[in-house]
């Protein structure tokens, strides 16, 4: 291992020179291999070329970049609960049931706190009742779920997505889409879909109750328990139910769609462009310009309300990068910290964030502002800002309000693979409104009430 990473910066014949100039001393060269998760598997080759840099900078060090993916994840974490973790990870989402897992953060001597445009420091206790502890850092702003399209095929079907400004306007577009699809033998679906907790139980719901009318004052108010879940006049969330029961019934949405692998199924079929049309994060743009750089995407927003107002997810720690309390006595650990104190370092954040487009949630003017290339801000998210006719309210939405009331080792209300099948019953019909919401009632008593 020595001499292959050696050989990697300055040649075969220097490293040659290099272990035998050591040999002769009676020495050997020290390396320290740090094993680094990317921050998710789309974006493993801009992390890459980003750890390259820490290498060049600290020769002795060998960054060994792997990725998690879905499929992935439940024997990582099997390797977790045998005390062998890697030494960074990215994309952790901490709770309060394994946040003891991870390092606070506020003990390794950060310099950069008062950059953050958050409050890093407490979101932990915001959120989850946590205080005085950081388990992980984020430096990436709330996401944006938007639309998403190829503007070929829209064209080629006379349609302008980038018309609709409300929710009839969707439920048309969806309309006349359908008829192209049936009269397509290349298309299978018309607004693309599958299950993914987090995306349904946190995001998708939220934003789409927002555009139907409802403020996310109103979400956090149902996930404290202010609004009965079994409210339906007043519970924000009914009509976002209402709407996708809607479009599962005209047969906008895949068949059994809440069955369908997120990443397997359904974004394998939008990036093999089986469908042209899906309602995605940033993520889905990016995986289909890898797979086919040339491909004309473009994306609309789920319609503002009537205030103007479109969702964004609220910056937490979620998605942050973390240290492990189980390495702290590894002789790899003060290198582990020092990496990651430089991979969220400004310099390095901006680095990032122009590489896959994220959002910053630092203050980069230090070092020369920010330059976001990727596809969903430079055709949906920058257009919109600069029309400046809508905001989008990036405060904390319901689920992230209702964690200090969470009991230990209860679910989520939605946020759960076990809520798939019963989201399903309601969307096929099996049961009706008031049934499902009894049931995320029950759900919500169980793990957040008194």
């Amino acid at each position: 291992m020595v001499a292959s990473s050696v050989m990697r910066r300055v040649g075969m014949a220097s490293a040659l020179a290099l272990f035998a100039g050591g040999l002769l001393a009676g020495e050997t060269q020290a390396e320290t291999v740090l094993q680094v998760s990317a921050t998710q598997p789309e974006y493993m080759a801009q992390n890459r070329a980003i750890w390259d840099l820490y290498e060049e900078e600290n020769p002795d060090v060998v960054i060994e970049l792997f990725a998690i993916n879905e499929d992935t994840e439940a024997a990582y974490q099997a390797r977790v609960a045998a005390g062998d973790p890697a030494d960074i990870r990215g994309l952790v989402f901490p709770t309060k049931d394994n946040y003891q897992t991870y390092v606070n953060l506020l003990e390794i001597d950060y310099p950069y706190w008062d950059l953050l445009t958050y409050d890093a420091r407490n979101v932990f206790e915001q959120t989850f009742g946590v205080p005085d502890y950081v388990p992980a850092l984020n430096v990436n702003g709330g996401l944006f779920m938007s639309f998403v399209y190829y503007a070929d095929r829209m064209a080629e079907a006379g349609l302008d997505p980038k018309s609709v400004e409300n929710v009839d306007d969707l439920r048309a577009l969806l309309a006349d889409l359908k008829v192209y699809v049936d009269s397509q033998d290349d298309l299978d679906y018309v607004l693309d879909n599958g299950w993914h907790p987090r995306a349904w139980g946190r995001w998708i719901l939220e934003a789409w109750g927002v555009g139907l009318g409802a403020s996310k004052e109103e979400f956090r108010q149902l996930w404290l328990g202010e609004i009965k879940w079994t409210d339906k006049a007043n519970n924000p969330m009914v009509p976002a139910l209402e709407l996708v029961k809607e479009f599962t019934d005209a047969g906008y949405l895949p068949p059994n769609w809440w069955e369908r692998a997120w990443e397997q199924e359904y974004e394998s079929s939008f990036i093999g462009g089986r469908s042209i049309l899906a309602y995605h994060g940033p993520w889905l743009w990016n995986k289909v310009l890898a797979q086919n750089p040339d491909a004309d995407l473009d994306g609309f927003f789920f319609p503002a309300n009537e205030e103007g107002v479109i969702w964004q997810d609220s910056t937490t720690l979620d998605r942050g990068s973390v240290l492990y309390v189980a390495n702290q006595d590894k002789d790899t650990y003060e290198e582990a910290v020092k990496a990651l104190i430089w991979w969220t370092s400004p310099e390095i954040v901006k680095l990032r964030a122009e590489s896959v487009g994220f959002f910053p949630a630092m203050d980069l003017s230090a070092v020369g502002g920010v330059d976001l290339t990727n596809p969903q801000f430079v055709k949906l998210i920058k257009p919109v800002m600069d029309e400046g006719a809508f905001t989008f309210d990036s405060g904390l939405g319901g689920q992230g309000a209702g964690g200090p009331l969470q009991k230990s080792g209860t679910p989520y209300v939605i946020e759960d693979n076990a809520m798939a099948s019963v989201l399903g019953e309601y969307f096929g019909g099996e049961i009706s409104l008031d049934d499902l919401l009894q049931q995320m009632q029950t759900r919500w008593d169980q793990a957040y009430g008194s």
